[in-house]
């Protein structure tokens, strides 16, 4: 999708890219090709080099510099070329004024990573700096700004990919677990339901108790989070592509069960498999009384 993008262009729009790919002039060596004047005399030049400038970032794999020359909503283009690059985050907090980070989860092309508060928190940005690609979703709203306030000094990525607006502007809308449902890759039915208010709950418990299954859950919940973001993105990615009638191969989707091994033997070796809904209810049913 990347060579069809024509908007790294000054003075190129959604409608004027349009207007090239209707003219026949779809991919980048297809522009740099034509020997007639394609836009103007006087823009043709700096197009051409713009283009060449992107073709030579493309080969090096620069996502920096494609993220510079493309305008921030078309970043999504970037991810058909640059899945291998990205990290798929969530994050929980303890719900207090100061949204303290209590479970990160990292997932990408080496697996998954799980960063707790008072355990390893303070090796997430790091670990989350070594991507370029990030995506989340509402975590431009939301996840980087709690976590730029707890660390202070954050790392910032190349490009960040916030499903939750990319989703919208092609006509998937709602929240995470609504799209999982409606897109037919939901959640195992003990996590059906659960959301942010019941993760603070369990960091609750476990802070006050020292309740390893509430440990448990809350991790598994958090890790769902990651992992289902991969399986969004590729949706949301092929949808663009079919909105935009882009003559370009759909990205293969991932599916969970890849990883579901590895995520149960983590699980495991936090805290044995135990009575999770009868848990949850009765930390809600604790609040409800307490409020």
């Amino acid at each position: 999708m990347i060579r069809r993008t024509f908007q790294l262009i000054r003075g190129v729009g959604p409608s004027r890219e349009r207007d090239l790919w209707a003219r026949g002039i779809t991919r980048w060596e297809q522009f740099l090709d034509r020997n007639e004047v394609v836009l103007s005399t006087r823009q043709d030049p700096a197009a051409r080099d713009a283009i060449r400038e992107a073709e030579r970032a493309l080969v090096a794999r620069d996502l920096a510099a494609l993220a510079r020359a493309i305008p921030a909503r078309e970043h999504w283009r970037l991810f058909g070329d640059f899945e291998q690059d990205a990290v798929f985050f969530d994050i929980e907090t303890d719900g207090r004024a100061r949204q303290a980070p209590t479970v990160v989860s990292l997932f990408h092309a080496q697996g998954f990573e799980v960063f707790l508060l008072e355990r390893n928190l303070d090796a997430l940005p790091e670990a989350l700096g070594r991507w370029p690609l990030w995506v989340s979703f509402n975590g431009t709203v939301f996840d980087v700004p709690v976590l730029k306030a707890w660390f202070g000094d954050f790392p910032e990525p190349a490009a960040h990919l916030d499903l939750r607006f990319f989703c919208r502007r092609f006509g998937l809308r709602g929240g995470l677990k609504r799209l999982e449902r409606e897109l037919g890759f939901p959640r195992p039915p003990h996590l059906c339901g659960v959301d942010g208010l019941d993760a603070v709950l369990l960091w609750r418990e476990y802070k006050e108790n020292a309740s390893l299954a509430a440990l448990r859950l809350l991790v598994e919940y958090n890790l769902y989070d990651a992992i289902q973001l991969k399986t969004l993105a590729a949706r949301a990615f092929n949808r663009a592509l079919e909105s935009l009638d882009a003559d370009e191969p759909p990205l293969a989707v991932f599916e969970r069960g890849d990883v579901l091994y590895d995520v149960t033997r983590y699980l495991l070796a936090l805290a044995p498999e135990g009575r999770e809904r009868e848990l949850l209810a009765s930390l809600r049913d604790r609040d409800l009384n307490e409020g």
